[in-house]
């Protein structure tokens, strides 16, 4: 939650530099990075949960069912004791939220370029129009 939060807030900032520029397109590359790294990181809190609460007995079978149960995949290979078995579903669950939020906040960032795209498009349009109206007026003056 906290890595979407920031995500959000340096999306200001990317929405600020030019559109089509290189800088942008490395800035966009960072914001899914971050996406994913935030996703990494509920996973391994999770994992870390089953291990402190004993459901599992080592990291490496802990974070490969969290990462199976978080994303819905549901290969069912393992499943957790009966006292622990209420935490799938939560893991899931927070899994398709995360998702849902990643892909609304992509669709901002994606949205929001595009709309700074066509602005930009727009003002340099009205700058040529502009400009073209002057010279006609220069040229009506001046014969």
């Amino acid at each position: 939650m906290i890595g979407m939060f920031w995500i959000q807030r340096r999306n200001a900032h990317y929405q600020r530099l030019p559109p089509l520029h290189l800088r942008r397109e490395v800035a966009f590359s960072f914001l899914i990075f971050l996406m994913l790294f935030t996703h990494v990181v509920e996973i391994l809190l999770w994992s870390g949960t089953l291990l402190q609460t004993g459901a599992l007995p080592n990291f490496r079978d802990a974070y490969y069912y969290v990462a199976v149960t978080y994303t819905t995949l549901g290969y069912a290979e393992g499943t957790l004791s009966r006292q622990w078995r209420i935490m799938a579903p939560m893991m899931a669950m927070s899994g398709v939220f995360a998702f849902g939020w990643t892909t609304s906040v992509l669709f901002s960032i994606v949205g929001d370029g595009g709309a700074a795209a066509a602005e930009a498009a727009l003002e340099r349009s009205e700058r040529a129009n502009q400009a073209a109206v002057d010279a006609a007026v220069d040229e009506a003056q001046h014969p």
